[in-house]
């Protein structure tokens, strides 16, 4: 079942393709970061604190990768 979602992020090219993959880990990272939020509110420290800075780090990431995509596209005119 998982294999069936993740072939609907392939898309008519490898920059699209790649663009797909890069938004679904800026949403993961913001979910993960979300829960580090959420859980902070019981201890700010620990488990909670390194989710919310994973979770940045994952979103930041992706968000610089989905950036070099698009200016990967825009030079090579793919």
């Amino acid at each position: 079942m998982l294999g069936t979602w993740l072939d609907k992020l392939k898309g008519k090219d490898k920059f699209e393709t790649m663009e797909n993959y890069s938004i679904l880990s800026i949403l993961i990272g913001s979910a993960i970061l979300s829960i580090g939020l959420a859980l902070t509110i019981f201890t700010p420290k620990g488990l909670p604190a390194i989710l919310a800075m994973l979770g940045s780090l994952i979103a930041f990431i992706s968000t610089v990768i989905l950036i070099l995509i698009w200016l990967a596209r825009e030079i090579l005119g793919g």
